[in-house]
């Protein structure tokens, strides 16, 4: 084992919470088991899971699919495979159990080690695996020395990693097996619109473009940023559709209170948006309701009426 596998790292709370409430939710919905039925599983019990995870310490998206979940992680396997997967878990009597491993991109040095998978959502046979489409800044590290660290917030050290900027759709069967995929960028898409163009230019955390979360509804695609987040705390949802983005898409916009998208997931009246900060700050979370329509108002629409 090596030793970055050794390597204790500490799980952020929200990505914990989203797992678990994720489980949770989708347990609801999936066939109930013979232990189920009789009522031997007791609401609140640990969650068993049989079968190695891939990245665990740093998932950040999962997904009901038929009888499976699908996870992916914002990271590489590791620093020397480069490769980025999402899994299926299928459920079992008492959780869940490693199922298939898919993988979606093999890194490199000089487009990117990672897909940074931001989010994932399900419709029909099709799951979207959506990349955070951002620049990155490194880290301010102790162990360097400060003139380095310094040079860090300079403009000429921003790094665009193009394999950060991709959204897939993978086809599978109800087996979990993979019929088809594609993949598209939506970084064009940002960087001619009026309103994102400017921020594309800005690191992710720094209120620059940073995609957390897709939601997949009626065919439709709604793409939640984290940032940036506009005068008046407004934060963009790109909608769109997959086969044809360029000419579908539109942005509508919801108000967290100052916080950015951390998450979107599709319910039977809307979407529920998980919110929380758009830096590294411990700002709070929330959990909002939404409707799927724009929030800006105007004097041209009636009393209750979105734009």
């Amino acid at each position: 084992m090596s030793s970055q596998q050794n390597k204790k790292r500490t799980v952020p709370l929200w990505r914990t919470v989203l797992f678990y409430a994720t489980l949770t939710v989708f347990s609801l919905f999936a066939p109930a088991s013979a232990e189920e039925r009789r009522g031997k599983i007791e609401t609140g019990s640990f969650v068993k899971i049989s079968g190695e995870i891939l990245a665990g310490s740093d998932i950040s998206a999962v997904a009901g699919f038929s009888s499976f979940l699908v996870i992916g992680s914002d990271e590489a396997v590791d620093s020397d495979s480069k490769e980025n997967y999402i899994q299926l878990l299928r459920k079992k009597e008492n959780g869940y159990a490693v199922h298939r491993n898919i993988l979606l991109l093999q890194g490199n040095q000089a487009e990117g080690k990672e897909l940074d998978i931001e989010g994932i959502a399900v419709e029909g046979d099709s799951v979207y695996i959506v990349g955070a489409h951002c620049l990155k800044r490194q880290k301010v590290k102790k162990a360097k020395n400060q003139e380095k660290n310094r040079k860090k917030f300079q403009a000429d050290r921003l790094k665009e990693e193009r394999n950060r900027n991709w959204l897939y759709r993978v086809r599978l069967d109800k087996e979990g097996n993979e019929l088809e995929r594609q993949r598209i960028s939506l970084r064009e898409i940002i960087r001619q619109d009026p309103v994102l163009d400017p921020f594309s230019r800005i690191p992710g955390k720094e209120n620059g473009i940073d995609i957390e979360g897709i939601a997949a509804k009626d065919g439709w695609l709604y793409i939640g940023f984290r940032g940036p987040v506009l005068r008046g705390n407004y934060v963009p949802v790109m909608k769109l559709k997959f086969d044809d983005p360029e000419k579908t898409y539109e942005l509508l916009y919801v108000q967290l209170g100052g916080r950015g998208i951390r998450d979107i997931t599709k319910v039977s009246d809307g979407f529920l948006i998980l919110a929380g900060p758009v830096g590294d700050g411990g700002d709070s979370y929330q959990l909002y309701h939404w409707d799927g329509k724009d929030v800006i108002s105007g004097k041209d629409l009636k009393d209750g009426e979105h734009g």
